[in-house]
């Protein structure tokens, strides 16, 4: 009986073992395939990243060679080129960010989770980092062209207007709004100035009154029976006071007496 309980416990376990061993089969098939399309997903994560970087470099290179107005010669030799290849440059860096957000927000994210590894889901905020630091290099870049754009168009009104053929309305505005917060600039600066003075009046009689309390401070240390003599005058004030009272306080006792007996 020993014998045959011993075989019919080691065929459960065999039996056991044998229904376990696919579960597990499967749950490592699982997780390897997860594992697979997050590394095909980080290379193509990856690659989106260099083609990034190479681009947003030759746009701040392209935005740096862009002439700003103040040279007729340079504008007139790279000024249509540079336009056509900033706008073509920047649509196709504007899509590329896009592809690259998508990516991260959709499926790398998500195959991170699935994948349940500590390293994919700090990758995963690494590239969430490049995607920020590469469009805020973007900006930087694109608002530098925008600013140049600007003062090219205001030199250009600016000529205009000195050789008198100024005949655009649109510029005209802008020649005086300049004038108009070149004015206001001047009336805060002056303010600025004003209150600038101020502030420094009022630091040194800080430092007078600084200066003024450290020696009081002095002198009551030298004098250290002052504070003992003052609070003697108090009492003897008191005193004096409390005697007054009395005094007055007898004399009225004694004329109502006086006068109802």
């Amino acid at each position: 009986k020993a014998c045959k309980q011993i075989i019919v416990a080691l065929s459960r376990a065999q039996a056991t073992v044998t229904i376990t061993t696919p579960v597990r089969r499967r749950a490592l098939s699982s997780h390897e395939t997860s594992m697979a399309s997050f590394e095909s997903l980080k290379r193509e994560a990856t690659k989106l990243e260099r083609n990034l970087e190479d681009k947003v470099a030759r746009y701040q290179q392209l935005v740096q060679s862009t002439p700003d107005g103040s040279n007729d010669l340079l504008l007139a030799e790279s000024g249509m080129s540079n336009a056509a290849d900033e706008e073509a440059l920047r649509h196709d860096i504007q899509r590329t960010l896009q592809t690259l957000q998508d990516l991260i927000t959709t499926q790398l994210s998500p195959a991170a989770e699935k994948a349940g590894a500590p390293n994919a889901s700090l990758l995963v905020k690494r590239y969430r980092e490049i995607l920020f630091d590469m469009t805020g290099d973007f900006e930087k870049a694109r608002q530098a062209h925008v600013r140049k754009q600007e003062r090219a168009k205001l030199m250009e009104g600016a000529r205009r207007s000195t050789s008198g053929d100024f005949d655009d309305p649109g510029m005209e505005h802008l020649m005086r709004e300049r004038n108009h917060i070149n004015n206001s600039m001047n009336a805060a600066s002056s303010v600025i100035a004003q209150a600038s003075e101020v502030r420094s009046d009022l630091r040194t009689q800080g430092m007078s009154l600084g200066r003024v309390q450290n020696t009081m401070g002095l002198i009551a240390s030298n004098i250290p029976g002052l504070n003992t003599l003052v609070e003697k005058i108090r009492r003897k004030k008191s005193m004096d006071d409390k005697i007054v009272a009395g005094v007055i306080a007898s004399c009225i006792l004694f004329t109502l007496w006086y006068l109802f007996h």
